[in-house]
């Protein structure tokens, strides 16, 4: 049985499983701040040990899911936009070739478990796998590409996520640094 709709599940299974393991090391990381700051003992008063546990991990897991979910939706839509600058394939078809790379991140969010103590650790993994996949998409569509729509193609990713990440980096130091200079020294 040959079904093209069998990987489509795929990236779902893959979100669930970072969102998991980055959950899992952040309610670590949180436990170990709220006991130091002393506030994990009045929390004790008022919830489980396991209920803090608990709500802690589907917090951060659900703020994983979400981000996850968005930096998905916005790799599938420069991925495309990308083939559509690039790319001579009305039908569509490398956009069912590069489907089953999402046993990238599938295997690479199973192995993010083993570094649930490091965060460090999982987002080398991470990145490691949008390496993989990019030169896994490079590799399976460069035989319908000329080696000038290749390069325009590699360079929109780059220069995009490059943008992207700057730029994301950029409102989060400006962002830090309106909140240290608004608070009272």
């Amino acid at each position: 049985m040959k079904n093209t709709y069998i990987t489509g599940f795929f990236p779902f299974f893959a979100i669930l499983l970072f969102s998991s393991s980055l959950a899992i090391s952040s309610v670590m990381y949180a436990m170990e701040m709220l006991s130091s700051l002393g506030i994990y003992e009045g929390m004790l008063e008022f919830f489980s040990e396991g209920g803090i546990r608990m709500a802690l991990f589907i917090v951060f897991a659900l703020i994983f899911f979400m981000v996850f979910s968005a930096l998905k939706l916005i790799a599938n839509t420069v991925t495309e936009l990308s083939l559509l600058f690039f790319a001579k394939d009305p039908e569509g078809a490398n956009l069912k070739k590069m489907r089953i790379g999402s046993l990238v991140y599938l295997g690479a969010s199973l192995l993010s478990f083993i570094f649930v103590q490091y965060p460090l650790g999982i987002a080398a993994v991470f990145l490691l796998a949008t390496l993989a996949y990019l030169v896994f998409i490079v590799y399976t569509i460069h035989g319908t590409l000329s080696y000038f729509s290749l390069i325009g193609f590699i360079m929109f990713q780059l220069l995009f996520w490059f943008t992207f990440m700057i730029g994301t980096i950029y409102i989060i130091i400006k962002l830090y640094n309106s909140i240290m200079a608004s608070l009272p020294v």
